[in-house]
């Protein structure tokens, strides 16, 4: 039977073109990479977010203008413009930075070591609470250069060239001479070259007031006793939901006024951003830390957060998740028009594999705190994905979020799409990794058919040496090769079907292997509801 078993998986890989239409397809691809395509540059860990938007506000990057929400992650070379009576604020992890009206910045370089910001034009208040030893942030207005040399709240004005120090210190930066000094109290008008800037005493007015009025006192924050103030997003959870301790877990935060049935990477959308690729924005002020960072835990009645270890400078990822499916098209699902996507949260402990790089540094150091041992964390020969990734249990599957495809491309609002699945059809759905790897919808082309290219001998190898090796995971192979079962039918989902999952109740370890796939005018005010409770 082993024998039979091995000769129908191998025959079926060697088939030179297989088409296979997205509903009724097997859920397993397999193709060759491209040996000629270089492995993409690991993205920056660090990244700031859009906490407040009121007016008319747009974010420039480089996939081009798109609207501006809370939570959206911004990182170097995007820009951000307020209109006219609009205002805006950026964080950048305990750092801040609040737009004025008619005000245009451009992040030129953002990374654990730099900060730099460009003000077009417009005007920005900075809040710097934090500076260490190794770090840098400077700010270009008017072709002048401003190095901000300690923590405190500066006042910069592109219109009338100049830069208050409330508190703190600042310098003026002069390649060809010494640079000048602007200390505490004292607003520098710019001028070329800056040794004959003037200095005269800051004065407030109600933009500074207002600037000061969003600021908070970190010393008076629960949260920055557990995770890092580099990360950022934290200061909204003190006043969003209560931290705990658990046995297994260690640090927990639980979020406050969320309905019973409430599960994470629901309230909110998907968006393509890049180097990343699918981020999730959530909706909730509070919904940026624990979606990009940590890992979620269903433990008796309702989900907790687990940020893990603490880590001074922790990796921003797009989104903690896998995904289900096929790879490039989505799961095949009944009585549904195209295929869906579907999510699921990774649990403590599960590896984040991102799919827009392979720099092991980076894998590492994004799971870091989150995975006991890092250093285990390793690629397979080809440089890709170990297999055993995909062979094991993933604790949360089962609550797994499934829309129909064109919700997810387009950014639609998942809560309102959600559709019921049956377990049994989730628990049996291959695991991607980090993406669905489908392209966004303006890139997006439509597909007739999946086709299975033939491998290469290596992946033949491999796949031989898993058969021989386990031949309950060869019956999975041809399980998957198979036509999908009656998956049962469709509904809205009205309620998580919440039961608890296997690291609160132990169940045998399941064999699924899956091959990776070579490769309009906003409310008035949203965001940073939670400041207010702050101080």
């Amino acid at each position: 039977m082993r024998f039979f078993l091995f000769g129908l998986i191998v025959t079926s890989l060697a088939a030179p073109v297989l088409a296979q239409e997205p509903g009724t397809s097997a859920e397993l691809q397999i193709q060759e990479a491209s040996p000629a395509a270089a492995a993409p540059a690991a993205p920056p860990g660090r990244v700031g977010r859009l906490s407040l938007v009121s007016g008319n506000v747009s974010v420039h990057a480089s996939n081009g203008e798109g609207d501006a929400v809370v939570n959206l992650p911004l990182s170097a070379g995007d820009s951000l413009r307020t209109g006219a009576q609009a205002r805006a604020e950026f964080e950048i992890g305990a750092d801040t930075i609040d737009l004025s009206a008619d005000t245009e910045i451009a992040i030129s370089k953002l990374n654990d070591q730099v900060m730099r910001v460009t003000v077009a034009r417009g005007r920005i208040g900075l809040a710097l609470t934090q500076l260490g030893a190794s770090e840098s942030v400077e700010v270009d207005v008017a072709r002048q250069g401003v190095a901000l040399v300690q923590p405190g709240h500066y006042d910069i004005d592109a219109g009338r060239p100049r830069i208050a120090v409330f508190e703190g210190a600042a310098r003026l930066i002069d390649g060809d001479a010494a640079d000048v000094a602007v200390k505490s109290g004292d607003m520098a008008l710019l001028a070329d070259p800056p040794a004959t800037a003037a200095i005269e005493p800051a004065a407030r007015d109600d933009f500074v007031e207002w600037c000061e009025s969003r600021d908070f006192d970190e010393t008076r924050l629960t949260t920055p006793y557990y995770i890092s103030p580099s990360m950022t997003g934290f200061a909204e959870l003190d006043a969003a939901g209560s931290w705990d301790s658990n046995a297994e877990y260690g640090t927990l935060w639980v979020p406050n006024g969320v309905p019973a049935d409430w599960a994470p990477f629901r309230d909110g959308h998907w968006r393509w951003i890049a180097p990343w690729g699918w981020t999730w924005i959530d909706d909730q002020p509070w919904g940026f830390a624990p979606f990009h960072y940590g890992r979620w835990a269903f433990i008796g009645e309702h989900w907790a957060w687990v940020p893990g270890s603490f880590i001074t400078h922790p990796v921003y990822v797009p989104a903690v998740v896998a995904f289900l499916g096929t790879a490039r098209v989505g799961l095949s699902v009944a009585d549904i028009a195209g295929p869906a996507i579907a999510w699921f949260p990774l649990a403590p402990g599960e590896v984040y594999w991102p799919s827009y790089t392979r720099d092991l540094d980076y894998v590492r150091n994004a799971n870091l705190g989150n995975v006991a041992d890092v250093g285990a964390i390793q690629m397979d020969a080809s440089g890709e994905l170990p297999l055993e990734v995909f062979d094991g249990h993933f604790a949360n599957r089962q609550f797994a979020s499934v829309v129909p495809r064109p919700v997810f491309v387009n950014g639609g609002a998942v809560t309102p799409a959600l559709l019921s699945l049956p377990e049994q059809r989730l628990q049996n759905a291959p695991v991607l990794m980090g993406s669905p790897q489908i392209d966004p919808a303006t890139q997006r082309t439509a597909v007739a058919a999946v086709v299975i290219k033939q491998p290469s001998r290596a992946w033949t190898n491999h796949i031989a040496a898993l058969v021989a090796r386990s031949a309950s995971r060869a019956k999975m192979l041809q399980a998957a090769f198979a036509h999908p079962r009656d998956h049962g039918p469709v509904s809205r989902l009205r309620g998580a079907h919440l039961r608890a999952p296997a690291y609160a109740e132990a169940a045998p370890a399941r064999h699924t292997i899956l091959l990776r796939v070579a490769h309009s005018a906003p409310a008035p005010m949203h965001g940073g509801a939670g400041k207010e409770h702050r101080h």
